[in-house]
């Protein structure tokens, strides 16, 4: 079922709920316990219309067709779904104050989070290259980056977005203190821009909605690449992966069987419409983000070399744009790719995707 947060998860500071849990040291003992009878999901709620839902990847396949309960229902497991309008950073709280199992997140919230201190382990690839958008206000002159000097601008903080949008400022020999940079929620932000309290909000595909209200949408990431996109994956607290592993591998394997759905360019159109059925978003969003994608990329859940490169990359930009403090941490020794590789030999999809290198590269290409 869909639950939304506590008020104690929408009060909390990410911080003072790290010391409540005494989850302050990088790791912790793992407890042994008994099987768990309830898998806690987590995930930024990406859906509007009053349809909580984790947006356009392949855990929202998951979702839309309940294949977790049925994974779980002949062992009387419970599957709880949380979402989260605070996105990352509520995420977070809610992990430090142990009440989720696994979560999805993008990549540069999930590397925060490792970096704080958070004990989790990355299991699955849920979406790579993700592009973000920028909308600007009715009537709005803004057609470039360089056109933000001095402008008010909404960023949801401690999300993926943040790190392309400084990536994108950079680019343009911009930083955050050149823009009078406002941290604000997604609903909100929407809101804002339309009404022109703001010049421009960044953030993704959800943003074509506004379109009809004569906000302007600028793809101003695309075809930029790997430091202007966001990746996407699953990931699992420490405390369930000690006494759960065989739960979290059933999750994993539907979000294969989700994954290798996804990847076929015949279910486009069906993907689609999933997406916006699931999320109250509009069709177009989807279609406008997915454009001109190889689906069998896109969604490849392989924790590889590529895969993982990016998000050492992600955790060199944070550091070096001042999102992340201190000194990082062993980005391979987080992921835990025996999860997958066990799916998609169990699914007999050994053929449906192809490794990348370190460059990102397809193994074995030209």
């Amino acid at each position: 079922m869909n639950k939304t947060p506590s008020p104690f998860l929408q009060r909390r500071h990410f911080v003072s709920g790290l010391a409540a849990a005494g989850l302050a040291a990088p790791w912790i003992a793992r407890a042994q316990s008994s099987p768990a009878r309830v898998v806690r999901i987590g995930s930024p709620d990406l859906g509007t219309a009053g349809k909580p839902s984790p947006g356009g990847g392949t855990l929202a396949i998951v979702q839309a067709n309940r294949w977790l309960e049925e994974a779980f229902a002949k062992d009387g497991i419970e599957v709880q779904w949380h979402f989260f309008r605070g996105a990352g950073p509520a995420v977070a709280e809610a992990l430090a104050a142990k009440q989720l199992d696994i979560v999805s997140l993008g990549d540069l919230a999930s590397v925060i989070h490792k970096a704080r201190g958070l004990p989790t382990r990355f299991i699955a690839a849920t979406g790579r290259g993700t592009d973000s958008y920028l909308a600007t206000a009715p009537g709005s002159t803004i057609r470039t980056v360089a056109d933000l000097k001095g402008r008010k601008v909404s960023v949801l903080k401690g999300t993926a977005y943040q790190r392309p949008f400084d990536n994108l400022l950079a680019a343009s020999g911009l930083s955050e203190k050149d823009v009078k940079l406002i941290n604000m929620d997604w609903p909100s932000s929407k809101a804002a821009v339309v009404a022109g309290q703001i010049d421009a909000t960044f953030g993704g595909p959800d943003l074509f909605i506004l379109r009809e209200k004569g906000v302007n949408i600028l793809p101003l990431t695309r075809g930029q690449g790997p430091a202007f996109t966001i990746n996407s994956g699953l990931l699992a607290t420490e405390d369930f992966l000690s006494g759960n592993a065989a739960l979290a591998q059933r999750v994993v394997t539907q979000l294969v069987r989700a994954a290798a759905w996804a990847s076929k360019e015949t279910n486009r159109e069906a993907l689609i419409k999933l997406y916006a059925s699931n999320s109250g978003n509009p069709e177009l969003s989807f279609r406008e983000e997915l454009a001109g994608d190889n689906l069998g990329v896109r969604y490849s859940p392989l924790l590889d070399e590529g895969f993982i490169a990016n998000y050492q990359t992600v955790l060199n930009d944070g550091l070096r744009l001042g999102l992340i403090r201190g000194e990082g941490f062993d980005v391979k020794a987080w992921f835990q790719p025996q999860f997958v590789q066990q799916a998609v030999k169990d699914l007999k999809l050994e053929k449906v995707w192809r490794e990348t290198n370190a460059t990102g590269k397809a193994k074995g290409a030209a």
